[in-house]
């Protein structure tokens, strides 16, 4: 059924533009992508001069990680060992630590990526580097961690310690998915996993104790260094972003991440634009990243410090009922794309400029209400929605209009011509907007 998301309305309009001075240019840095065969990315690939941020994806804490890949559990184990429980951990310690990605000029005890972003600060000492814990496959011991006050305190401990070991971090990213229910292991569809209401308040409250044990510890390992530590934290859209008490631990943050991308996918028939920066009466439920970023601001978060997501990647379906002009709010598809870049249903820019073009019968299209384009197979039945350097313009331009923090991507391998964060970088570091 057809329907729209509560509180959302079709037409945003926040207050008048307040431009930053510093605008922040953000990107994930994914640890295993270094393992891609068919287009492996480093930290050396980082455009670090186009950045205000990069974010290190992903770090845990010794906990429950039974929904995580055999490979992610065995890691944890490794990491774990002679540790206590809810302590932080580096979890591919090979990739971290050992791989060797090439020389550098920094005098540092390991090799790995770790040496690499010593290296990368070095020469970009503006440069913010943080540690990501949690994401979508590793943040099931957060829930089990929030049961207990002191277990959260010993994590926030354990977290900076950790961080202070290596001079290039500039703080800790939270990728908690997510506070209150709504990830990997607590989805609101299954009865079995789906949180109460007072497990939600419990979650609200422990959010709260965490944001402001991190900030404490943060404070007294700056005493010590004599550097500032920044704390932040991705946000989900829609419900999820009111499941965390914002007017307790803004003011203790300096960046929320705001997650616009992955509105529809390959989990659901329903089809369409997965990161569309406007709403419109063609959107699914009414979704829209303008739509989320003004619910965020309604329940507390300042927009000075929101993040807008942008989406290096795609997601795609087969056998759609799309007919080749503008996706519409009750378009289906039979099912997610079998194929794609590395999973099924999800296709990276590269990708899709590379092997997705009108040689292999796909057609280009733009729904210029939404600023989202699209790409359309009709022999194949293809609807595959993604991000483009006119759709990450349209982000970055709004974004500066209504005075947010900046933009952010997830994540960098998925553009490793940089062709997408150099729109982002030259609309950010501009003096004006367009309006």
């Amino acid at each position: 059924m057809k329907k729209i998301i509560a509180g959302a309305a079709l037409s945003v309009c926040l207050t008048a533009p307040a431009f930053a001075e510093n605008h922040v240019v953000g990107g994930y840095f994914a640890d295993w992508q270094y393992a891609n065969a068919e287009n492996p990315y480093t930290v050396s690939d980082i455009p670090a001069d186009k950045l205000t941020h990069v974010i290190y994806a992903f770090l845990s804490m010794c906990g429950p990680h039974e929904s995580a890949s055999e490979a992610v559990q065995q890691q944890v184990a490794k990491a774990c060992e002679g540790k206590a429980p809810f302590s932080a951990i580096v979890v591919d310690q090979k990739a971290a630590f050992d791989v060797d990605f090439g020389k550098v000029s920094v005098d540092v005890p390991y090799q790995g990526h770790f040496a690499q972003l010593a290296q990368l600060k070095k020469d970009n000492p503006e440069l913010t580097i943080l540690p990501s814990f949690g994401g979508w496959t590793m943040s099931e011991p957060f829930h089990a961690m929030a049961k207990d006050d002191a277990a959260i305190k010993y994590f926030a401990k354990s977290a900076v310690a950790l961080i202070g070991e290596y001079d290039f971090f500039g703080g800790i990213d939270l990728d908690w998915e997510y506070p209150g229910g709504g990830g990997l292991t607590t989805s609101p569809w299954n009865p079995d996993t789906k949180l109460s209401d007072d497990a939600k308040a419990s979650e609200r409250d422990a959010f709260t104790t965490l944001v402001t044990a991190l900030r404490s510890e943060l404070d007294g390992l700056s005493a010590n260094t004599g550097k500032t530590y920044e704390l932040s934290t991705a946000v989900g859209v829609g419900p999820k972003a009111a499941q965390i008490d914002w007017k307790a631990v803004a003011p203790q943050m300096d960046n929320m991440f705001a997650m616009t991308y992955d509105f529809l996918g390959g989990w659901g028939t329903q089809t369409g634009h997965q990161t569309n920066l406007h709403a419109t009466d063609r959107s699914w439920w009414g979704m829209g990243a303008d739509v989320f970023i003004n619910q965020m601001i309604e329940v507390g978060i300042p927009k000075e410090k929101l993040v807008l997501g942008a989406a290096f990647y795609g997601r795609g379906w087969e056998g759609s009922e799309f007919d080749g002009s503008l996706p519409s709010a009750d378009l289906a598809s039979e099912k997610g794309a079998s194929f794609g870049s590395g999973e099924p249903g999800y296709f990276m820019y590269w990708d899709l400029r590379t092997n997705y073009s009108k040689e292999q019968g796909y057609e280009y299209g733009y729904d210029e209400e939404s600023h989202a384009p699209f790409l359309w197979n009709a022999e194949k039945k293809v609807f595959i929605s993604f991000e483009d350097k006119r759709s990450v313009k349209a982000k970055a331009e709004w974004a500066k209009q209504q005075g947010l923090a900046g933009v952010f991507t997830w994540e960098l391998s998925g553009d490793p011509d940089d062709e997408l964060t150099e729109v982002i970088h030259q609309v950010l570091s501009s003096k004006t907007a367009k309006n």
